[in-house]
């Protein structure tokens, strides 16, 4: 999953309001990744029962699958910075390079902070001689294009399914902003980042939009594979549903900052929405596996990437 954008108040001027807010919310941040982690565990520990025999029914072949389908979202994140650095700057890089720097800190993910992976990638953009601006330019558009597409896809479809009530009510709302935001992200990059330095054209912003709208389309058909594993949880959703309500949960859990990499909330709003008359803790600490799907998913890219630098420096 993206990592999200660290959340910046205003350094000047600073109000003891605003210093209040801004320590609130660092507390917040820290404490809300353990507090839902324990959550998680209880939610397992109380459905363990049940737990066990969905896993004991589950069909564990088409989770490799889910794994493998995942990991192809990793490739298409270099295609996606070439287009932006060219775009913005002019500038031109190999997909080896960019697939290197993204390959190569996908660890840093795991730190957390839900930041590290983006921090690590700009050091990294900053040694290609990058500048600051174009670097802030490739992160906003990552995050916001992540977001906005999420929502754009799976929102409308979600309130399809459940009508305008309850989730389908939120699903039709977020839907409908990340239409605006999709619609307004190519003004703000024209006349408020790049003036002065060329514009951004419409067919570069439509092609970054087109391979995030892919990578959502692999992620939603993994997080897809992952549920059907388990025949005997009690999900009464069609597959199109399940993927529009993946990617509706995850910008859910995106937009909610307080959450770093939307852990927990992610769990709990997919959980609620597929678990029909089954039970929502279940279904929530089921649904907490599909992020070991996306670990081995970053462990087999980062380590097919370790063997293959091996085995050219083997050679030489």
């Amino acid at each position: 999953m993206h990592s999200q954008l660290p959340l910046q108040l205003p350094k000047s001027g600073v109000t003891p309001a605003l210093a209040l807010a801004r320590k609130a919310l660092r507390i917040a941040k820290l404490l809300f990744t353990p507090i839902a982690l324990v959550f998680l565990l209880y939610f397992v520990w109380e459905s363990r029962e049940s737990l066990c025999e969905v896993l004991a029914r589950g069909n564990p072949w088409r989770l490799p699958i889910a794994v493998l389908l995942w990991s192809l979202m990793a490739l298409l994140a270099p295609l996606f910075a070439s287009v932006v650095f060219r775009a913005v700057g002019g500038r031109r890089f190999s997909y080896r390079q960019l697939a290197t720097i993204h390959i190569a800190n996908l660890p840093a993910r795991y730190i957390p902070g839900g930041i590290w992976h983006t921090v690590g990638r700009a050091v990294a953009f900053s040694r290609l001689g990058i500048g600051k601006r174009d670097i802030a330019i490739f992160v906003l558009l990552e995050n916001a294009l992540a977001v906005g597409v999420a929502f754009a896809l799976g929102g409308p479809l979600v309130a399809l399914y459940r009508g305008l009530t309850g989730w389908g009510l939120a699903a039709a709302l977020a839907g409908t902003s990340g239409i605006l935001g999709l619609a307004i992200l190519p003004w703000l990059l024209n006349y408020r980042l790049t003036t002065g330095r060329g514009s951004f054209h419409a067919r570069d912003y439509l092609i970054c939009t087109g391979i995030v709208a892919v990578s959502w389309c692999i992620g939603a058909t993994a997080f897809v594979m992952f549920l059907t594993s388990f025949p005997d949880l009690a999900v009464h959703v069609s597959a199109l549903e399940a993927g529009a309500t993946y990617l509706f949960a995850w910008g859910m859990g995106f937009i909610a900052f307080f959450a770093p990499q939307g852990i927990g909330v992610f769990e709990v709003v997919a959980g609620d929405m597929i678990s029909g008359t089954g039970s929502l803790k279940s279904a929530a600490a089921l649904l907490a596996g599909f992020r070991l799907v996306i670990l081995l998913s970053d462990a087999l890219v980062w380590g097919a990437y370790q063997l293959g630098r091996m085995i050219l420096r083997h050679r030489k």
